[in-house]
């Protein structure tokens, strides 16, 4: 495993930026980077390393129109693992269950599933073709945030398409118990082909939406018997 933090790395984070939730689609987010302060730490080895399985996982979305409101919704984890060695996290990754897409800020159930269908179709995340999300990561950055104490450096395939995404995370372990809580971040959708009222279609302010997407992800894992 290469160590934790390589001057490269040390870039990458330096580049990830926490965007508002009002902030114009149009803007060049990339343009204001945000330092992560991270920690110097040295490699935790696999050997005798012990792997925890996921037992429930969530990851919440927020989409918000450029004029108007946002809405607010859940996908499932199905499956995950996670290594865990010396009281650290080293890698993992997680299967997302795309068809479990869920609306959670409307009230009116015809509408609720009049939105889930249509993020659901082709528009959005065509789903029959692409049931499943996966994000890997293969390193852990621990950092000395106040709101998250590790970064993750990951991978996410989605609809046939794979990024990188840094995902800040504050772990905690209870006897054998793994718990992940990250605050708020953002991807942008049309780096998946999420391309729907984007601004890369030029589409109408008043019918614009925003191609930052906010997630936050909670998981819970147990040790696995030996």
């Amino acid at each position: 495993m290469r160590h934790l933090i390589s001057g490269a790395l040390f870039y990458i984070m330096a580049a990830m930026v926490f965007t508002n939730c009002q902030n114009d689609p149009k803007n060049d987010t990339s343009s204001t980077p945000k330092p992560i302060d991270t920690i110097r730490v040295q490699p935790v080895s696999r050997e005798g390393a012990a792997v925890y399985q996921v037992t429930k996982g969530t990851v919440n979305w927020t989409g918000k129109k450029a004029l108007g409101s946002a809405h607010e919704g859940v996908i499932l984890v199905e499956t995950g693992t996670l290594t865990v060695n010396q009281g650290q996290l080293i890698d993992g990754q997680l299967t997302l269950n795309m068809h479990s897409i869920a609306v959670t800020d409307i009230q009116d159930a015809g509408e609720r599933r009049d939105l889930e269908s249509h993020l659901k179709d082709a528009d959005f995340f065509e789903v029959e073709k692409h049931p499943k999300a996966e994000l890997k990561f293969k390193e852990v950055l621990p950092s000395n945030t106040p709101n998250f104490n590790a970064v993750l450096v990951a991978s996410l395939t989605m609809k046939g398409k794979t990024n990188p995404v840094n995902i800040p995370v504050q772990l905690t372990f209870d006897g054998d118990k793994l718990t992940a809580v990250s605050p708020t971040f953002s991807i942008n959708r049309t780096q998946w082909g999420v391309n729907f009222r984007s601004s890369l279609l030029n589409t109408a302010k008043d019918k614009l939406i925003e191609d930052n997407v906010l997630l936050s992800v909670t998981l819970e894992a147990q040790k696995s018997a030996q």
